[in-house]
């Protein structure tokens, strides 16, 4: 053991050793000093191919000549002139590695190395490119392009920057072996150059670029021809661009993702935008004050191209601190990468290229199967309906009482009913007002996702917003004779005539006050117990509702086990192509531009999330690499959200009616939006979350729900445990689940449609 501690200590002295020794006989100090060295280390390997090497000179200084075996031998003798073999060339000591080689010289050496690389690069250009001086910050990528350009000489010297060790989990992309563990990355690459071309210059810097050092790096011993940047750090990739770009140095990157190219030609356009522009308006000294990763993340971003990732690594980026510690890279890639960026060096250095900005060498795409035939889904047009015709044939426009109400007040009516919530935001009414009496119609256009069964989702919003049109006209005081019309669902839902005067309870003007301020709130919240005499008032609000109850959960516990189960029905979500297409393109609007224009759906600036989830949800777009996610039983940071969520809580709330029809979920919406202004009222944030409801409904009760059996036994399962929680039984219809909470309120709110868009009038052909 003590051996093997004394070697172990010999071994670190040398870990930062990367220069070879370089031994010319023909000088006699140059002989003595080998001649000390092989005396005092007599373990050294010799390896003495001199002459071998000399033929190969041979042959490739006469191309056009064919020597037999005799000729070659006779020049070959000719060429060592009488002069000691040992003396010719020069004899290269590695020290790391206890091994002595005779080579060439310089020159010579040259020659047979770059023979083959002829004339794909000519003698010219050779000696251009051996003119050049190239640094590349970054040697996890950057190994494999500094080999390559080692390899094709393709440069005079090389600056390596890097400040991390070889570790383990590194062999999987950087070629290099288990004895160069806990080696600075850069003495491992100039080693490896060194054992390639001893004659190349190799300029370490062993503590990576910092802002003492990137001056000299980019600078000393003359100015950087090309800067290849492959380092992790997003502040190094800035400072290190400003100042190239003040220098007129060209930079180059390559990801290994879908080999990513990004040329910035500095040097030729000195008032090109940084990385494209895609980070104008960065402040890196706010940057390099962030601490954590969400903080840093919308200056990451847009360098990565979120979007842009393939579909595995977009997989892989949701699950990194989850089933993977960091981002993933494929030695395939990296070597692949390394190569084109070698190309595209010796290109530029060559004023053989000259553009500048983003390209993709996507291996997937440029080389794959011929993609299956997919059968695309059909839309089915929705028949529509001519209001007038409709109405007229159902016999629905006859009655005439009631009072005529100015369009100013309509508007009024119909702009505070439309505040009422709705699944994915889709706002499924169309109303009508004709003969004195205002209609009520479901939009079948935007009505029936995946997550709208039977139209469940569209009755729960469209009794919110019956509910809100009450409040209002109490408000106005104008007195409402009303009725559902479930004879006509799902097209027709409900009438309504107005009288007056109408004079408003205390407790109807107090809900009313809230329309405007109810929203959707997902933020964590403050987990407060709440009072009993809060939940109490609550329970109070739907009263008047025949059979509906609600029921609360305030026990740790039970909360987090209802976390668990929404997280689940997120993932249920995600996994189902159809539920995942309505959730990507019904649903969600990616920016502030699509949700103007559109007029509904969720802004995603809107969902109160971090920047971390914000960007997992936009990954989340790519449903290959959603498919990836199931295939590895992944994805459980969608899980983490909910979990989170409902820790946070004060209360979970369930609204229940006593069973399952239209008439109920459209009750259930009247219910649910009493209960929701009420609780804006006392201070409390609600926050639906309906989605495992509608997959036990899907489930248990809708007849083609395009769920495996699988699927089905496990939705099976979590819906048994969430009615022991909440102690129902089986014939209990489950209308509204939500997280009541305290916190500030949402600074921005889900848009709606301009009234007009969900208003006609009179009894001129209208269809919809």
């Amino acid at each position: 053991m003590q051996i093997l501690k004394k070697s172990a200590d010999h071994t670190n002295k040398l870990n930062n050793v990367y220069k070879p020794v370089i031994f010319d006989l023909k000088k006699p100090d140059h002989q003595k000093e080998l001649s000390d060295l092989l005396e005092k280390k007599t373990h050294i390997q010799v390896f003495d191919y001199i002459e071998s090497q000399v033929k190969e000179f041979i042959k490739c200084s006469n191309p056009s000549v064919i020597y037999s075996p005799e000729q070659l031998d006779q020049i070959t003798k000719a060429q060592f002139n009488e002069q000691n073999p040992d003396e010719y060339g020069v004899w290269v000591y590695y020290p790391w590695l206890e091994k002595l080689v005779h080579i060439l010289d310089e020159k010579e050496y040259a020659v047979v190395r770059t023979n083959r690389n002829k004339h794909k690069i000519t003698a010219e250009e050779q000696e251009l490119l051996s003119r050049k001086k190239i640094g590349v910050m970054g040697l996890s990528v950057g190994q494999s392009v500094s080999m390559s350009l080692a390899m094709e000489r393709g440069f005079g010297e090389l600056r390596i920057a890097d400040f991390d060790e070889l570790d383990l989990s590194n062999l999987n992309r950087i070629r290099s072996g288990v004895h160069n563990l806990k080696i600075k990355k850069t003495v491992v690459v100039a080693r490896e150059i060194a054992e390639i071309d001893p004659f190349l210059n190799i300029v370490c810097f062993h503590e990576g670029i910092t802002e003492e050092n990137l001056d000299q790096f980019l600078t000393e011993g003359g100015t950087l021809d090309l800067l290849i940047d492959e380092c992790d750090s997003f502040d190094v990739k800035i400072s290190a661009r400003e100042k190239a770009k003040q220098l007129g140095i060209p930079v180059l990157m390559e990801g290994s993702d879908r080999c990513t190219i990004d040329i910035e030609r500095f040097d030729l356009e000195p008032e090109r935008p940084l990385l494209h522009g895609f980070v104008k308006g960065v402040n890196m000294t706010e940057f390099k004050n962030l601490k954590t990763l969400d903080e840093r993340l919308p200056y990451i971003a847009p360098v990565t191209g979120i979007e842009t990732l393939s579909p595995r690594m977009k997989a892989s980026a949701v699950e990194i601190m989850t089933s993977i510690s960091t981002w993933p890279q494929l030695a395939s890639a990296v070597n692949y990468g390394g190569g084109v960026t070698s190309d595209l060096s010796r290109r530029i250095l060559l004023d053989q290229l000259h553009v500048s900005g983003r390209f993709f060498l996507d291996m997937d795409e440029l080389i794959c199967d011929t993609p299956k035939q997919v059968q695309e889904s059909v839309v089915v047009e929705t028949d529509k309906i001519d209001i007038a015709a409709y109405l007229k044939a159902n016999a629905l426009n006859q009655d005439g009482s009631g009072t005529d109400i100015p369009l100013n007040l309509l508007e009024n009516l119909i702009n505070v009913a439309n505040q009422a919530p709705s699944g994915g935001n889709n706002q499924p009414w169309k109303w009508h007002y004709e003969n004195k009496t205002l209609h009520l119609f479901l939009n079948k256009e935007v009505s029936g996702a995946y997550l709208d069964p039977d139209y469940i989702s569209s009755y729960l919003s469209l009794g919110a917003a019956i509910e809100n049109l009450l409040l209002q006209a109490a408000v106005l005081e104008l007195d409402v004779q009303w009725k559902f019309t479930p004879e006509f669902l799902p097209d027709h839902v409900a009438l309504f005539r107005f009288a007056g005067p109408y004079r408003a309870s205390q407790e109807e003007k107090l809900l009313a006050a809230q329309i405007e301020n109810r929203h959707t709130n997902r933020k964590a919240g403050t987990p407060d117990v709440p009072q009993t005499h809060d939940l109490d008032q609550l329970g109070k609000a739907i009263e008047e509702i025949p059979g509906a109850a609600i029921h609360w959960i305030t026990d740790p516990e039970k909360m987090k086990q209802l976390g668990l189960i929404a997280g689940e029905a997120d993932l249920f979500r995600m996994f189902i192509p159809q539920a995942h297409q309505d959730f990507i393109t019904k649903e969600m609007r990616w920016t502030v531009e699509e949700t103007e224009s559109t007029g509904d759906g969720i802004g995603i600036h809107s969902l109160d999330l971090s920047n971390n989830n914000q960007i997992g949800l936009r990954l989340m777009k790519d449903f290959k690499a959603i498919q990836l996610l199931k295939q590895i039983e992944g994805g459980s940071i969608f899980k983490r959200l909910p979990l989170s969520q409902f820790q946070q809580s004060s209360a979970i709330g369930l609204l229940t009616l006593p069973e399952i029809s239209s008439l109920n979920f459209l009750k259930g919406g009247i219910a649910s939006e009493k209960l929701w202004l009420k609780a804006t009222a006392s201070g409390y944030q609600v926050h639906p979350v309906n989605v495992p409801l509608i997959f036990f409904y899907k489930s248990d009760f809708e007849k083609e729900n395009q769920l495996s059996p699988q699927e089905k036994i496990k939705i099976s399962k979590i819906h048994q445990d969430f009615k022991e929680i909440f102690g129902i039984t089986d014939n209990i219809a489950e209308i509204f689940l939500f997280r009541l909470f305290k916190a500030q309120p949402s600074p921005v709110r889900t848009i709606r449609k301009p009234f007009i868009k969900t208003l006609s009038i009179g009894t001129a052909k209208t269809e919809y």
